[in-house]
């Protein structure tokens, strides 16, 4: 997720743990090891320097530090710093407890964010070195900013802290809203669902308010996993018909407050005729109530024109015909293309360039493109690449 999403998320953890016999002059310190806590498994953008662009972005990012032994350690290291400081040191043993609490769910909550989003994470490492996909929640999901932004603004002692918190997530929303990423009629949900919250919620505890916020953002979340399932099933089902071979894997991007809308990658192997065939559109779970024409993802695409499958549920915009023996070439002889395996879920070869479908259009070049002339260019292989297990294991591998 977003580092907003995740501050909003460890700002309301912290008031929601604060307790009722928390002393008010504690609050800052909370937010700050909520805020601290929360975000701090980024920090591996920080040494993702270490391995060449774009290999160090894609293979350490959401790498080790994303994981339950990396979080462990975070949290040591969190601990044993804030243990140094002297109003910690005056705690009580209850309130430095709930302390230790807070960093520890903070932390795992940065984890759990991560793994709803179709980047992914290998959360079991050194046991299982495996991406996870949650494919479930957009990166910037506007819904939770603005039930976390709610109870964070009205949670703010003074009304400048109020404005401070809650402008940010105000220009946010309006600008993904005004960019069409959002449309009309669920930016008006929004708007009026946050009206509602604001004014329930304006008489309520700092802790109750928080607990509440936090309480709704599983609900979201939960909505959204219920749809992403029921997603997931209708993709298998609508591109049956149109495969020659094995349909290998379903890469679902939801579009942000739009849980009807969801873009498809269909990744199908076909052994026999040496290609896969990957299968890109828009799918409805309602086409009668939101056509697929009338999702974020197809309206704001670069292959707008599609043709219409599943009686309407899936607009179809591209069947992307891509070789396996280059790949597979690829994977085996060229150790920076065997190096970005170890992230790519969705790998297309083209104009000698290397990139991931779930993130670039096909003419944009993005942070996954990679040229595949690296390699003969420069003798050294790219240092310090984990051991990721490569996504697409069934495409290399026969």
């Amino acid at each position: 997720m977003d580092n907003l999403t995740h501050s909003l998320v460890g700002v309301a953890l912290a008031d929601a743990m604060a307790g009722r016999r928390a002393a008010k002059s504690q609050r800052p310190l909370l937010v700050g090891a909520g805020l601290i806590a929360a975000n701090l498994p980024d920090v591996d953008i920080a040494y993702s320097v270490m391995t060449p662009s774009p290999i160090g972005y894609l293979v350490h990012h959401r790498g080790h530090t994303h994981t339950i032994v990396g979080l462990g350690v975070l949290g040591l290291v969190l601990v044993l710093a804030y243990r140094m400081m002297p109003p910690v040191r005056a705690m009580r043993t209850g309130d430095r407890l709930r302390l230790w609490l807070l960093m520890a769910t903070a932390l795992a909550s940065h984890l759990a964010m991560d793994a709803l989003n179709p980047y992914g994470v290998h959360p079991f490492y050194p046991l299982d070195n495996t991406w996870y996909f949650g494919d479930a929640v957009f990166i910037l999901e506007p819904s939770l900013w603005l039930v976390l932004g709610v109870a964070v603004a009205w949670n703010a002692r003074t009304r400048a802290s109020k404005l401070f918190a809650a402008l940010p997530i105000v220009i946010l929303i309006v600008t993904i809203v005004s960019s069409d990423v959002v449309p009309f009629d669920a930016a008006l949900a929004l708007g009026l669902a946050g009206g509602v919250l604001a004014w329930s919620t304006r008489r309520m505890s700092p802790r109750a308010r928080a607990l509440l916020a936090v309480a709704l953002s599983l609900a979201v979340i939960g909505v959204q996993l219920t749809a992403s399932r029921e997603a997931r099933g209708q993709a298998y089902r609508t591109l049956g018909p149109l495969l020659r071979g094995r349909l290998v894997d379903v890469v679902l991007t939801p579009n942000p407050s739009s849980p009807l809308c969801w873009g498809v990658i269909g990744i199908e192997l076909r052994e026999s005729g040496g290609e896969y065939v990957l299968w890109r559109g828009t799918l409805s779970l309602a086409p009668s109530v939101k056509a697929p024409t009338a999702c974020a993802s197809h309206r704001l695409s670069e292959t707008r024109p599609s043709r219409m499958v599943g009686d309407g549920r899936l607009a179809l915009r591209d069947e992307i015909h891509q070789p396996l023996g280059p790949l597979r070439d690829l994977g085996r002889r060229d150790c920076w293309a065997r190096a970005w395996l170890r992230f790519g879920r969705v790998p297309v070869i083209a104009a000698n360039e290397l990139f991931d479908l779930r993130f670039e259009e096909r003419r944009t070049e993005g942070f996954t493109h990679m040229p595949l002339a690296r390699a003969s260019s420069d003798a050294r292989c790219p240092p310090f690449v984990p051991q990721w297990e490569m996504p697409r294991r069934d495409l290399l591998f026969p």
